[in-house]
């Protein structure tokens, strides 16, 4: 079958052996090596986790114990997920899913579906957004009913909102919270902010382990089968807590998964020997909840301008202090205020450092800025100027950009022409690394290179190759790995992907089939003579 790889003996090699051949041979219709020095090839050689050899003449090919033969597939680098939500992503791809609801009378029969098969203590829905909805999202009363007694936590798509049931009102610790929505006094069942946080934390608190280990399961194997070798996982104290971290962490898993812990305790990554802080910490929310920053107020609600989560002096203080200890940093920056409150505190940080001459280890340290979706030319060259890099989604541009969209109703016709401007981004020199935020949108990498190369506002767009790179090497460099991964080329670790057919070249790469996914040489998704890529 197409793309299925084979396996052969090698054939005697009429020089007089040196070694014993050692290693796996790899032919495709073709390689993409990417980075410098392109290369035309059509074959690898992996020995243990590296690539010793990329060529096109099998002649030449080192000798070696074996061959796979991966007939009508391209060979390249493995994806990088640059900022995701694996365990939610779990969860989601486990339980139930609110992405095809778009009315509250199928809200209501989803959930009331899923209780009459769930056994759980909590029912955790994800997806959910009110944005499609022509009509009103159900009351604390109604959930409570269509959940038959169980508590329900159903998460708006971006995470930054929540809706519970009256059940689930009366017994989470909610009294002191801000961010409970009301009208006339009551409370809708719409959750914000910290009263969020609380619930999620609460949530998941009431899951099982084994419900947990399992999503995790689920989360991983997904990313391997969509040719994802490496994930930038954005875990922290108010997205999934600490012993989900340090699972994560510590467990075995196919593909390699980077925590980020999205605090400011630095104690957390200092003690486990980890080389960034923060990730997603939230200096803001979302557009979609309106409470993502910005300098003028919702052009959809006058009265909602976003918050920010921190003052200045304490966001300059731990740049500083992370910057010190040697700590990559990364933070949640969506609205053109959070964007502009960074770029202030860096300021200061480069200042201060400027004293004993270090302002350039700012730019040594690859500090991230996640999502930077509201942005303007001039926070562009002020990133660009201070060395900081982009961790951005494509996808979310895909779901809510363009005429008449949610990003459109946010923003008005004037701010939305400069949301995710990916090419005035790189045309600027600023590093971008391209993630999914998944559970908000698909971690299928195909997705995310079609939606930079078909950005709403086409000025901003990618070239496919462009949106290749920001979606591998772009992750690599973000988690400062580029001098050992990837590219393909001898010396570099095996995180390979064989894509059937030629999505690198197709009209459209969208549902593209994986056939076979290395981490380290070793087989994380697809059928192959090589060790499975499990972490001991």
């Amino acid at each position: 079958m197409t793309g299925t790889p084979t396996t052969m003996a090698v054939a005697a090699s009429t020089r007089p052996p040196t070694a014993a051949p050692r290693g796996t041979l790899l032919t495709a219709d073709r390689v993409v090596t990417l980075g410098r020095g392109r290369t035309a090839a059509r074959a690898v050689v992996v020995r243990g986790s590296r690539v010793v050899w990329v060529g096109d003449d099998l002649d030449h090919a080192p000798p070696h114990q074996s061959r796979i033969d991966l007939d009508g597939c391209v060979l390249g680098p493995a994806f990088v997920d640059a900022h995701a939500h694996l365990t939610m992503t779990g969860l989601s791809l486990r339980g139930l899913d609110l992405t095809g609801v778009t009315s509250s009378a199928e809200l209501l029969r989803a959930v009331a579906t899923y209780a009459g098969q769930h056994t759980g203590r909590v029912i955790w829905g994800h997806g959910l957004d009110p944005h499609r909805f022509p009509d009103r999202l159900p009351d604390p009363d109604e959930l409570a009913q269509a959940s038959s007694g169980q508590a329900v936590y159903l998460s708006r798509v971006d995470g930054h909102a929540g809706l519970i049931d009256r059940s689930t009102l009366a017994a989470a610790p909610l009294a002191r919270a801000e961010g409970v929505e009301l009208v006339d006094g009551q409370p809708t069942g719409v959750l914000r902010r910290e009263a969020n946080h609380i619930l999620r934390r609460w949530a998941v608190a009431s899951m099982s382990e084994a419900e947990l280990s399992a999503a995790r399961e689920t989360a991983a194997a997904q990313a391997a089968a969509l040719g994802v070798a490496s994930v930038h996982e954005m875990g922290g104290p108010d997205i999934m807590g600490l012993a989900d971290f340090d699972a994560w962490l510590e467990g075995s898993w196919p593909v390699e998964v980077l925590p980020y812990w999205s605090s400011m305790e630095l104690e957390v990554p200092l003690e486990r020997d980890l080389r960034a802080v923060g990730g997603d910490l939230l200096l803001d929310g979302s557009l979609g909840a309106h409470t993502a920053a910005l300098h003028a107020p919702y052009s959809d609600e006058p009265s909602a301008q976003g918050h920010l989560e921190y003052d200045d002096e304490s966001l300059t203080r731990w740049f500083l202090d992370a910057t010190r200890a040697g700590l990559q940093t990364g933070v949640h920056a969506v609205g053109d205020a959070a964007l502009s409150q960074v770029v202030r505190c860096w300021r200061r940080v480069e200042r201060e450092l400027a004293v004993s001459g270090d302002q350039d280890v700012i730019a040594r340290g690859r500090h991230r800025i996640e999502h930077a979706e509201v942005v303007t030319p001039e926070l562009l060259d002020d990133i660009a100027d201070l060395g900081l890099l982009v961790s951005a989604q494509p996808n979310t541009q895909a779901r809510w950009g363009g005429v008449g969209g949610m990003f459109a109703a946010r923003l008005g016709p004037d701010r939305v022409r400069w949301v995710n401007a990916f090419r005035a981004m790189a045309d600027r020199g600023i590093g971008i690394a391209f993630g999914s935020d998944a559970s908000v949108t698909t971690m299928d990498p195909w997705e995310t290179v079609h939606a930079a190369e078909h950005h709403a506002e086409a000025v901003h767009a990618v070239g496919r190759m462009e949106a290749i790179s920001m979606s591998t090497l772009g992750g690599r460099s973000a988690a400062r790995q580029e001098r050992y991964a990837g590219t393909v080329r001898a010396g570099m670790r095996a995180d390979l992907v064989a894509f059937e057919g030629d999505p690198y070249a197709a009209d459209d790469p969208r549902g593209s089939r994986c056939a076979l996914t290395l981490v380290q040489g070793r087989v994380a998704h697809g059928d192959a003579p090589l060790p499975p890529a499990r972490r001991a």
